[in-house]
């Protein structure tokens, strides 16, 4: 009998980890969260301050993302605990208060991405629409878009962004190239110029979408939690953040001397030729639609789990035990599910999508609106919530605390959520 139940849960937890991702697959799934909405306004913000000076701005955004992922990485190998999120870190390491602030914060972050992703969905069917002679206005654009996003939102398991994000990750480099060429073109006709280099007054207009090129912090622990050794992500969280990092700035760096005073702010709708216009935002499109539902889930995720939970506390179990076995094998069968599958699920992701198109039609500006949200809610999630888990953490461990890099972080955040908001604000009113 002992045999048979050892076999019996060896084959369960063969069949648990079937939807486990390599490091390659969780590669690509950190890749695709880091590379969304930010990366093709971030040429906008170059230009407002230069591309010279935009570097100087970048190098400490990304250092600070890169490091308090690692933060957050270590806190959570430390804890090993299976299946745990970012609220849960700092449920154990901060307390109850600091995770309904922190789940708070990753929702209305969340919204704000996705806001972000609706605007430039709304925009590119607007312009190829225009391009074949029917004009609509924004509401029937947003229209537009319902049939496709509102299936997206109903997915509900990570596993299944493994092969999405890849092929996500491959639609934005091929719009990318589409823009290279078309830089290439007008570098060739001599239409180029190097001369807004530095513009200082501007930085904190730019500091806010830089930080949203990092937005794949709310997507590490649950990629994390995918991978068959969850030890091995560390590295790749690392390698996936300079990949993205570094197409970010190569593309806006490449951009900027070349559309100059005529950039737009959405990148792709700089292109005059309409075939690669169009060429372009289909790959773009296509690509923020594959990732629209790996943004989507943390914050539906946390919005399910407190729901869920206060009604487990009103209801009385009547059910009889169930062994290991049995328990395992439900918990599979619901992982198995693609789609929300229940009442609750399917009432919070339909009206969390009705108040995202809501809020998506009377949003004003892109990349005023994308600099406000990373300024706030982007410092608040991506540096100070790590380094503060961290430092609480760690501090009655024989761990050293990385204290110079907790002082950076912070400095970098503090800066960014201060004058960030105001410039943003100032800019929006």
């Amino acid at each position: 009998m002992e045999n048979r139940e050892f076999e019996e849960l060896s084959a369960n937890s063969k069949k648990s980890d079937r939807h486990k991702s390599t490091p390659i697959q969780a590669y690509f799934n950190f890749v695709k969260s880091n590379l969304g909405i930010g990366a093709i306004v971030l040429p906008f913000v170059t230009y407002s301050v230069g591309w010279f000076w935009s570097i100087f701005l970048f190098l400490p955004v990304a250092f600070s993302c890169v490091q308090s992922s690692i933060l957050l990485i270590g806190v959570a190998d430390h804890l090993a605990v299976d299946k745990i999120l970012y609220a849960d870190v700092i449920r154990i390491t901060l307390g109850l208060k600091w995770a309904f602030s922190l789940d708070i914060a990753i929702v209305l972050q969340l919204v704000g991405i996705c806001i972000a992703y609706l605007i430039f969905l709304t925009e590119s069917v607007t312009q190829s629409l225009l391009s074949i002679g029917i004009e609509f206005e924004k509401w029937q654009s947003l229209c537009m878009t319902l049939l496709i996003i509102f299936p997206l939102s109903y997915i509900k398991n990570i596993h299944f962004f493994h092969l999405t994000s890849k092929y996500g990750f491959y639609a934005a480099i091929m719009g990318f190239i589409v823009v290279l060429y078309d830089c290439s073109i007008r570098f060739s006709k001599g239409l180029y110029s190097f001369e807004n280099a530095i513009n200082i007054r501007s930085s904190f207009h730019y500091v806010g979408v830089a930080i949203l090129c990092c937005e794949g912090i709310l997507t590490i622990l649950p990629i994390r939690d995918s991978m068959v050794n969850k030890l091995d992500f560390k590295m790749v969280a690392i390698n996936s953040m300079i990949t993205a990092f570094g197409i970010s700035i190569f593309i806006a760096l490449i951009a900027v001397p070349t559309y100059q005073s005529d950039i737009k702010p959405i990148l792709i709708f700089n292109l005059e030729n309409p075939y690669l216009q169009f060429i372009s935002v289909v790959f773009y499109s296509i690509s923020l639609l594959l990732t629209y539902p790996l943004q989507l889930f943390p914050a539906v995720q946390i919005i399910e789990r407190m729901i869920l939970e206060k009604q487990s506390y009103q209801e009385v179990p009547q059910q009889p035990q169930i062994n290991e076995f049995e328990n395992n094998q439900i918990e599979n069968n619901r992982e198995d599910s693609m789609f929300a599958d229940t009442k609750i699920q399917i009432a919070i992701r339909t009206l969390a999508m009705m108040c995202i198109y809501l809020i998506a039609y009377y949003v004003p500006h892109l990349s005023h609106f994308l600099n406000f949200m990373g300024s706030i809610f982007g410092s608040l999630l991506q540096f100070c919530f790590p380094v503060l888990a961290h430092m609480i953490h760690f501090k009655k461990t024989s761990e050293p605390q990385p204290k110079a890099t907790y002082t950076f972080v912070l400095i970098v955040a503090i800066l960014a959520m201060v004058l960030g908001s105001i410039e943003s604000l100032r800019a929006m009113m």
